[in-house]
């Protein structure tokens, strides 16, 4: 965007994705950490399925020829609201490796956004990989609105994660893009459900909630009004669609 749009040109430009340290997917005993540089198609073979709510989320990321090359630390360090993959890993409660000469940082992802196009890198640090933490919750989904559900950035974009224990939330972690200065996490809507039971009505009533999450502007893509009602729809579209896994 910054080229084709802005036509603003960088007066020096480095190429990082071919670093090996970057290019890492390792799995441990608590954790998953993916390298920042290894594009969406290599994390995606990579992975084999081993992260459901990713495999949902990797063929609705634009087309195959941009997830060639696109990276995870490229899609999150251009701090878009209407990225795809912050509300992804919002919900799977990830944190970010961060690199400079002075060593590593971790950070949460939810800690990560500071405002619009505005992230806590620091001056000489890049993103060196994703943290995603082990064991991963059971039931989840990802919900993408926008005038063409593949290859089209989203209006909506909701990333949920369920964990279930005797039919009551045990924990619940929802990632929203597109309805706010930056991604976020439905902490409105997670605490609406957090410890009741996974009925239809707290789940319709933690969907009105939802609807009110962020603060999401009209724009060319899809009115405010759209975007609220957006989010209601993806809890409850969740609800209904994970019923059998639920009953499982």
């Amino acid at each position: 965007m910054e080229v084709n749009i802005r036509h603003a040109r960088a007066g020096v430009t480095i190429a990082v994705d071919g670093l090996a340290e970057l290019r890492e997917l390792e799995w441990h005993d608590g954790h998953v950490r993916i390298g920042a540089g290894l594009n969406l198609t290599e994390i995606e073979r990579r992975l084999d399925g081993r992260i459901p709510l990713m495999a949902e989320w990797f063929p609705q990321f634009a087309s195959r020829l941009i997830r060639n090359s696109a990276t995870l630390g490229g899609n999150i360090g251009t701090a878009s609201p209407i990225g795809d993959s912050p509300p992804t890993l919002l919900a799977l409660d990830a944190s970010l490796i961060l690199a400079s000469r002075e060593g590593e940082r971790e950070v949460a992802l939810a800690d990560f956004f500071r405002g619009y196009r505005q992230t806590e890198l620091r001056d000489g640090e890049l993103i060196r990989a994703v943290k995603i933490p082990l064991p991963l919750a059971p039931i989840t989904g990802f919900y993408k609105y926008a005038k063409r559900r593949f290859d089209d950035i989203s209006s909506v974009a909701v990333g949920i994660a369920l964990e279930l224990e005797s039919d009551n939330v045990r924990r619940i972690r929802i990632g929203l893009g597109g309805v706010a200065a930056t991604p976020i996490r439905a902490l409105k809507a997670e605490e609406a459900l957090a410890g009741k039971p996974w009925t239809k009505r707290n789940v319709r009533e933690a969907a009105r909630v939802m609807g009110q999450e962020g603060t999401p502007l009209s724009d060319h893509r899809a009115s405010a009004d759209y975007r609220a009602a957006m989010l209601e729809q993806a809890l409850l579209k969740f609800f209904f669609e994970k019923s059998e896994v639920v009953r499982g």
